[in-house]
């Protein structure tokens, strides 16, 4: 069975969040207090997200091989927790402490508190690679974490203990916080803040055992499903129909909430359930991509080019010919082998040199620089790097380099279309 275009991921902020067919999902687009944060703290969120956007960031290094990212929306969160826990969290508050030791141990436990989140997306991403999936890094950002796994388990069990140990990891933190905080005394600053740091951790082990699509519990029942019936794309079906019923309970508590105490935690309900809609749509949509692409090769999904610019054209010419095929790129050609690409982008380039004066072939994108593909190669795979790239097409190309044709988002979503 082909690998799903979009990448698996497991993210912390509640479960997995899996944007999967962040994939697809682009393809679309282009062509998509005492406890500060309890309930809705928004690390509670934990799912599988996909990627590129989340991607970007500061690196901070790597752990077991497996790089760890920060996004930028990571440090507005982590400022937020912290001015939380400093000035609105009762123990901190009254425990006589002065500002500057009070911020000190804020941050502290926030710091443990987002390390927790780690150690939840590295107890996915530790016991994958043992099932030999590969992980490519960990992204933490605004919703928690995001496990980077460049294929789905290949089993319905591999699959359920992957998702598994992250809330199990949450919970063990959780009885580690707890116990220490008892040892250290529950009105001690610090007793109180690893007690803070267990119920914190609890709620995300919980929250994420919730069976909803994207959340680690969801993964679960998707595993269990897809035991018992054999059929992945059911499975992920119905999974994704329990998650939307999730999404939209926590949508109309977020209302409530909001309705009832003008809260803020109340419209970050809402923003989660909004959140976890669009992840266990982009989920769902994978799959059936998946299964529609399955056993094809890049040879089906390919369509002629719009036009031709030939190696002698002047950069004059070329650019009247991509302006008349709406501003797409054109294949350049010398006879019946492929130069390069040519789009608007290049023809930026060409500074004060008149058009005239230059070849399309001198400001072209080469054919060596060019995600390409042989007519051969799975769908499946030509469609991943056709969005996780940010390519707009995928030349197809033989041995000697002919132009058999272009893979494009067009040609995807029309074969998409076609088998619906």
């Amino acid at each position: 069975m082909p690998r799903p275009i979009s990448r698996h991921e497991y993210a912390c902020p509640w479960r997995r969040t899996t944007r999967p067919p962040a994939e697809v999902s682009n393809l679309m687009r282009m062509s998509t207090p005492e406890m500060p944060g309890a309930a809705g703290h928004p690390y509670f969120i934990r799912g599988r997200q996909e990627g590129r956007g989340n991607r970007g960031g500061m690196r901070l290094g790597k752990i077991y091989g497996i790089e760890i990212i920060v996004n930028s929306s990571w440090l507005f969160i982590f400022a937020l927790v912290v001015w939380a826990l400093a000035s609105g969290f009762v123990p901190f508050r009254t425990s006589g402490l002065s500002p500057a030791a009070r911020g000190t141990l804020a941050v502290v436990t926030a710091l443990l508190f987002f390390g927790s989140v780690l150690a939840h997306e590295l107890a996915h991403s530790l016991l994958a690679r043992s099932r030999g999936v590969p992980v490519s890094s960990i992204t933490l950002f605004i919703f928690g974490g995001v496990s980077h796994l460049e294929a789905e388990p290949s089993n319905a069990p591999g699959e359920a203990w992957i998702a598994f140990v992250g809330p199990l990891t949450s919970l063990i933190l959780a009885g580690v916080f707890f116990a220490a905080g008892r040892g250290a005394g529950p009105q001690h600053p610090v007793g109180a803040g690893l007690e803070y740091l267990a119920t914190a951790n609890l709620m995300l082990g919980v929250f994420n055992l919730l069976p909803a699509s994207p959340l680690d519990g969801g993964r679960v029942l998707h595993a269990l499903l897809w035991r018992w019936t054999g059929d992945r794309l059911r499975a992920t079906r119905v999974a994704g129909l329990i998650g939307r019923i999730f999404a939209w309970v926590i949508i109309g508590i977020g209302i409530s909430t909001t309705l009832a105490t003008g809260l803020a935690g109340g419209l970050w309900l809402m923003f989660v359930g909004w959140y976890l809609l669009q992840a266990g749509a982009a989920e769902t949509m994978g799959a059936e991509v998946t299964h529609v692409l399955g056993g094809l090769h890049a040879s089906d999904l390919m369509l002629p080019p719009a036009a031709i610019i030939q190696a002698d054209a002047t950069v004059e010419g070329a650019y009247e010919e991509v302006v008349r095929f709406g501003g797409r790129a054109l294949p350049v050609m010398l006879g019946e082998r492929l130069l390069g690409l040519l789009s608007m982008r290049d023809l930026e380039r060409l500074g004060e040199t008149p058009r005239d004066r230059a070849y399309a072939t001198s400001i072209m994108t080469k054919l060596e620089a060019l995600e390409r593909a042989a007519p051969n190669d799975d769908a499946v795979a030509v469609v991943r790097r056709l969005a996780q790239g940010g390519y707009h097409q995928v030349p197809v190309v033989d041995s000697a380099d002919r132009l058999l044709g272009l893979v494009t988002r067009e040609s995807v979503l029309r074969r998409i279309a076609a088998a619906r």
